[in-house]
This record gives structure tokens, sequence and C-alpha cells, in this order.
């Protein structure tokens, strides 16, 4: 890859964290580039390029000034917390350990055989929603979003999954595919004909699609890294770490408690404590070698 596309790419990944809101990783990228530049004799001649890199910097460094100076985020009411502490906790049954079974064969990049196991569940009706945006973000990870329309394309016309959950999957699936830099025309969900196959019980937790990690101590301490989500099992998030960042895998051993973590839910902003309770190489797959985090979020 020539630096004009490696600056390209990374400007591209810059922006899109950007406006998902990951600053930290944005301000990263942004700088990423501008190293780039001043090692290429050619490039180093684009002051217009470098002006607007510089320029995006200096509104991500006051965006981020914005949110270091505002205000902690309020104490939540009980009854949210309450509603948090039950949406978090997955009901004990064979149901819920399927979910994790294939969750666990995903998060160490056994992408083919999750999908199967996804697939099956789906089709059975376990969890529905749940299934439905893992196997997402098994295509995803396999890097074929065609893959993952055809796939909302045949629960449409099948009837797996209900017209109220069918709208919910498909804006996961947008999401998931702007995140990657793609745009692709999904048609609403419309009310289909005949009956939807019946759910089994226990859809009931609280999902977690990204998190914000305060670090306060080692060589990462005052920084606040944001990381996306890829898998999670009841109340246990499992994040993606490239094999470049070693330094930052560092900060992530197991056992390490981190006092402040901020998640970000559909339904709520809330600010809480974890430990990290597994870490391990993703050995195959598209992101082979980089590194899988577990962290346990607390509810109490």
């Amino acid at each position: 890859m020539s630096d004009q596309d490696f600056i390209r790419q990374t400007l591209k990944e810059a922006d899109l964290y950007r406006s998902q809101g990951l600053l930290v990783d944005a301000k990263r990228k942004y700088l990423e580039s501008l190293k780039v530049i001043g090692k290429n004799e050619s490039l180093k001649k684009n002051q217009k390029l470098i002006h607007a890199i510089n320029n995006k910097i200096r509104i991500v460094n006051k965006a981020l000034m914005e949110i270091k100076e505002s205000p902690e985020i309020p104490e939540l009411p009980k009854d949210l917390v309450h509603l948090i502490k039950k949406l978090f906790t997955f009901s004990q049954t064979k149901e819920s350990a399927a979910i994790e079974g294939a969750v666990a064969l995903a998060k160490f990049g056994q992408y083919e055989q999750a999908l199967m196991e996804f697939q099956k569940l789906l089709e059975e009706g376990i969890l529905p929603v749940v299934t439905a945006k893992n196997i997402i973000r098994c295509y995803i990870s396999l890097k074929a979003p065609n893959a993952a329309v055809a796939e909302f394309e045949r629960w449409r016309s099948r009837n797996l999954i209900s017209d109220q959950d069918l709208k919910y999957v498909r804006s996961f699936l947008i999401s998931s595919l702007q995140k990657e830099g793609i745009r692709v025309e999904i048609p609403e969900v419309e009310k289909t004909p005949g009956p939807v196959k019946p759910t089994k019980k226990g859809e009931v937790f609280l999902e977690i699609s990204a998190i914000s990690v305060a670090f306060d101590g080692g060589s990462l301490k005052g920084q606040t890294v944001d990381f996306d989500v890829h898998f999670q099992s009841a109340n246990t998030v499992s994040i993606v770490i490239p094999a470049a960042q070693n330094a930052l895998a560092e900060a992530f051993k197991p056992g390490k408690k981190f006092s402040s973590i901020q998640c970000y839910s559909p339904i709520t902003v809330f600010r809480t404590s974890g430990t990290v309770t597994g870490m391990d190489k993703i050995k195959q797959g598209p992101r082979q070698g980089d590194f899988t985090v577990d962290i346990t979020i607390d509810t109490d």
C-alpha cells in the first residue's frame, strides 16, 4: 500500500470514528496520518492537506476538552439502576448457555462455526434479536457485508423474526455497515403476512454497544480510550485490540479492575466499574493476531 493510499484509508477511518463519537481513536488516526506525511518528501509539500488534518485534530481536541470539563454524568435514578441490573441478568437456561457457547466461538475467530450455531438457534426461535445481531457481527468480522444483507432479506421473507424485532435488527445492520464505511439501501420493514415463528423466553438483557475506559495507572494514566463492543454475554462485554497496539493490550491483564467505565446502550449512558476476566489472541480469521478482551461490568 502506498503512503497516499494509507493516508486516504487512515483519514477515512478517523472520520468514521469521529462520526461515531470515538474521539480518542479518531485523534490517534489523524496523528498517524500526519506522521506518515512527515516522512514522505512529496506529501510534506501538501500544506493544504496538512492544514485540513490539523484542523480536524483541533476540532476533536475541542470536543474532548468539552467532555472533560462537562459535569459528571448524574447519578442514575434508582428505578433505572434497578432496570439496568434486571436487563444485565441472563436467565440461567440452556438457551442462554447455547448463545454464550456460540459467542465464545466468534470471539476466537471461529466465525463460520459460530454462524452455524447462531443460525440453528434462530431457526429454533431462541433469543432471535440477540442471535440475529450476532450473525450480523460474524459476517461483518468476515468482511462479508453483502452476506449480512442477504441474511436479513431471508429473515424478512421467512418470518423468522417479528416485525418489531426486525426493525431493531435492521437499525443494527445499518449501523454496523456504516461503521465499516458501507452505505447500502435496506428496505424498510413492512408488516409481513402469515404467523411469525414463536420465540422462546429469556431475551432480557441490556445491550452495551460501546464503552469508554479511564486509566488510573500505568503508562496510560489519565487517558480515556473508547472501544466498540464486538460481542456480549450477559454483563460481560468483549472488545478487540489490534495486534499492533501491544502497549494498550498490556493494560488489560486479567484481574485488572477499572473503577471508571462509561457504557453506552440504546436506553441510557451510565458510568460503572468492571474487571478484566479474560484475554486471548485471536488465532484465525481476518482478525488473526489481534487481542480479544473480556470485561465483566459491575451492576451493583
